[in-house]
């Protein structure tokens, strides 16, 4: 029951993260919006290019940890049985060379 408790707590922290990171791109866009409005035709203005993409990355990951809670991981049963077959074909060389 454990992993369930795990895979809960694991996609509340990344809606938070997701959030936090929606927040933040959203935020670098208001912000960009304001500079570009104020500015009078021939002014410069400012992109804020790296508080969008911070966001957007930080999103992008916490979708992600929603997708996988828990992260990716091999099952026990592959990895056991490539073990058996690497076993097996050992034997077999170790019979070819006697």
């Amino acid at each position: 029951m454990t992993n369930n408790n795990d895979k809960a707590e694991g996609r509340k922290k990344a809606l938070k993260e997701f959030l936090i990171g929606a927040g933040v791109a959203a935020a670098g866009g208001i912000i960009t919006y304001i500079s570009y409005s104020t500015a009078k035709p021939g002014e410069r203005y400012t992109i804020f290019t790296g508080v969008i993409a911070l966001g957007v990355v930080y999103a992008v990951h916490g979708l992600y940890r929603m997708a996988f809670p828990l992260g990716l991981k091999k099952s026990d049963k592959s990895t056991e049985a490539a073990v058996e077959e690497k076993t097996a074909e050992d034997d077999e060389e170790d019979k070819i060379a006697e």
